[in-house]
């Protein structure tokens, strides 16, 4: 089969290499299937895992990436009906590839077919096309932890950063119908975006190329009161040590962590060391005084489910930045490490 793989560590332009002959995979394990893979989404996550993983605790070669969309070509033998559910040879179906999996067993998506778990996906719901599911899975349950944590409620004004991301897109329609028409979603994201961001629910969008820093007009905006909650879809640090000014006193800044400027080792530290500030450090030290909450979400069933009702009911769209061809999976790769996407990067195994 065709994929993109890499046997030593480092980013996607320096160690992936495309190759036509890789040996297809069989499902052998009783609770397996072989998914023929149509779309695959690129996420942080596997640029991550591709870039410091050491390739002594992995199979080589590797086939980076998690999220994907596809047909069920083949189910392993022996396989109960109670782990197939309502699952059968043709379904098309989206999903992810256990973590463990794909760092430890060098499993991924850059490819035309994979072998996963039949409980790491879910049948494509109603009015969603291939492209648009492989994309939901990692972004989709980290928009779902990000609104438990912050604990919406009818009325509640919210910040969200980062709003027209792969993440931020699927949080902003969340947060609407959470707060309702009694609350205010205002979104941060570039000019270029906000009609696409309004378009999603935000109540108002804030463009921070145009008000730079961005910091310094939101505490404009909330001179005479706060936001209830901030989310940051983005992780810039920058804005949760200035959030005192336009977050309400014991409100929380919910995020997914820090933003590296790359993913080498170097920068990797630096962002534990922020992680650890802004976790310990109190505000007679110089701390914000703000509730700092980061994330980690890990794609399961029981999401995929609430993804997808949401979906079937109108309250979710998926927004894609762009779909590449698997043999341009460097340049798909290339605009989402510049974290500067619209929406969710996509590659499609065939054109």
């Amino acid at each position: 089969m065709k994929a993109w793989t890499h046997s030593k560590p480092g980013t996607a332009s320096s160690v992936l290499s495309f190759s036509s002959d890789i040996l297809k995979p069989s499902p052998t394990a009783p609770g397996d299937i072989l998914i023929k893979i149509s779309h695959a989404a690129l996420n942080p996550g596997g640029s991550i895992i591709m870039t410091l993983v050491p390739m002594i605790f992995r199979s080589k070669p590797s086939i980076p990436d998690s999220d994907f969309s596809g047909t069920i070509s083949q189910i392993a033998p022996s396989t109960p009906s109670s782990s197939l559910r309502d699952l059968e040879i043709g379904s098309k179906v989206f999903g992810s590839v256990p973590l463990g999996q794909q760092v430890k067993n060098g499993k991924g998506v850059m490819a035309e077919y994979v072998v996963v778990p039949a409980e790491a996906v879910r049948k494509v719901p109603e009015g969603l096309k291939m492209e648009e599911a492989a994309g939901l899975p990692v972004a989709g349950c980290s928009a779902l932890v990000l609104l438990e944590k912050a604990g919406l409620k009818a009325g509640m004004k919210v910040l969200v950063n980062g709003a027209s991301g792969g993440i931020g897109s699927l949080f902003v329609p969340m947060a609407k119908n959470s707060v309702g028409g009694s609350g205010r979603v205002v979104a941060v994201c570039s000019g270029a975006n906000a009609e696409m961001v309004r378009g999603l629910g935000a109540d108002e969008v804030v463009d921070y190329k145009e008000f730079d820093p961005v910091e310094k007009h939101l505490a404009k905006m909330c001179e005479a009161e706060g936001f209830d909650v901030v989310v940051d879809c983005v992780g810039v640090q920058s804005m949760f040590q200035s959030c005192a000014r336009f977050l309400k006193e014991g409100g929380p800044y919910v995020n997914i962590g820090p933003s590296a400027p790359s993913y080498t080792f170097g920068d990797m530290l630096y962002v534990l060391g922020q992680m650890a500030k802004n976790f310990l450090l109190p505000p007679w030290l110089g701390g914000v005084g703000r509730p700092y909450i980061q994330i980690t979400a890990i794609p399961n069933l029981q999401d995929f489910e609430r993804l997808a009702v949401m979906v079937e009911e109108g309250k979710l769209k998926m927004s894609i930045d762009s779909t590449w061809e698997l043999k341009d999976a460097l340049k798909a790769y290339e605009i989402m490490n510049s974290h500067r996407a619209r929406g969710k990067v996509i590659v499609a195994m065939s054109a």
